[in-house]
């Protein structure tokens, strides 16, 4: 969620609340070590402890308005080591993020951890009034940007197995819902962009991921290595768009001073291939905002897109009082249309700072990033990786 640039006032109230029940986690008494049993106590509390989280949001931006809203998270209420993980987020001029996720195990309960089946569902609901296209490539120009209203339907069920602890796989298949509205009258993309209209675009992933992490929420030590392959067709239900994207992500963690100084790492390559005319806007490789797979957190969101792109971040994260964290961070990116076409002169870096809230099953971020064209302001949660 990037609620939008240069806010006049942003208010964040930090708020926490942990419920925890012991489930009489004991070690068995074939472990051959104190250490050994030690271990296997921990991790068994550790998967049947109830926990909740939750983060309040109020803010005020002068495109969005009053923003209200919050996360709540319930982990293993059901005893079945699943969680529940809920996202509303409302604005006075009608800025809508809705997010329902189911997952079973959670996500931190199977890290490092071998399973024969997970199983999550997402539903989302992201409407954005002012969204913006500055054209393809990377010498899009800002004078060229053209506003309008986005609006995002999506459910995504995942299939997942960790044959190792360290090695798993995961099915996807995502039913999603793009409408552009609201198009800018007279701007150099509007019939483009009124063109794209109302689509429903489905499509399969396959990701593999190897992953050596200590933990999926906070990590501060390891590397994450994931592949991920993405496929739309009239076979998948999808009329209108044709293409095959991949994408390489890899994520490396460093403890520096102690156990809370961390450096972090993450390149990025991604490339979508398919005709032109099969390949819908909202498909493209894209960089500028503070979303995960984009993070160019000087730019504006959507700023660059094309079909490929290269993306590096590298983040400090620091300790500065009890749960309150905080961040510098530097952005590297380039978009290209093909490989061939790659202009590394062409690319564009970031620097900034942030701070973050860590709480028990997620953490709160808030980024600005200063670059040639300004300053980026960005709200969220999770880390950028």
């Amino acid at each position: 969620m990037a609620k939008g640039l240069l806010p006049s006032l942003l208010i964040t109230f930090f708020f926490s609340l942990f419920i925890t029940d012991n489930a009489n986690a004991s070690s068995e008494s074939s472990n051959s070590s104190p250490e050994g049993a030690c271990a296997a106590q921990e991790n068994e509390y550790l998967d049947t402890v109830k926990s909740f989280s939750a983060f309040p949001i109020l803010m005020y931006d002068t495109d969005i308005g009053l923003g209200y809203g919050g996360r709540a998270k319930f982990v293993n209420y059901l005893t079945w080591r699943e969680s529940f993980d809920l996202v509303v987020f409302n604005s006075s001029k009608g800025e809508r993020w809705y997010i329902f996720a189911f997952s079973i195990p959670d996500i931190e309960i199977r890290q490092s951890k071998r399973y024969s089946l997970s199983f999550d569902f997402v539903a989302e609901y992201d409407k954005y009034i002012n969204y913006y296209f500055y054209g393809t490539g990377p010498d899009s120009d800002t004078d060229d940007e053209t506003e309008f209203t986005y609006e995002k339907k999506e459910l995504q069920l995942r299939i997942g197995r960790g044959f190792t602890p360290r090695f798993v796989m995961e099915a996807r298949y995502v039913l999603r819902n793009i409408k552009y509205y609201q198009v800018e009258v007279g701007a150099p993309f509007s019939e483009m962009l009124e063109e794209i209209g109302d689509q429903f675009s489905p499509l399969f992933s396959l990701v593999v991921r190897y992953d050596t992490s200590d933990s999926q929420i906070h990590p501060k030590k390891g590397f994450r290595l994931i592949f991920q392959n993405d496929v739309a067709s009239s076979l998948l239900a999808n009329k209108n768009a044709r293409f095959h994207r991949f994408t390489l992500d890899f994520r490396k963690y460093f403890l520096l001073f102690g156990n809370r100084d961390v450096l972090a790492f993450r390149a990025l390559v991604q490339k979508i291939s398919g005709k032109t005319e099969k390949i819908p806007l909202f498909e493209y490789s894209v960089l500028g905002g503070g979303s995960e797979i984009a993070a160019m957190r000087g730019y504006r969101l959507n700023r660059f897109q094309d079909k490929g792109k290269f993306l590096v971040n590298t983040e400090y994260r620091f300790p500065l009082w009890r749960k309150l964290g905080g961040n510098v961070f530097m952005d590297g990116g380039l978009v290209w249309p093909s490989w061939s076409g790659i202009k590394l002169d062409k690319a564009v870096v970031d620097i900034g700072l942030g701070l973050r809230y860590y709480l028990q099953n997620f953490v709160v971020r808030f980024d600005m990033g200063f670059s040639n064209e300004g300053l980026g302001i960005y709200f969220n949660f999770g880390h950028i990786f």
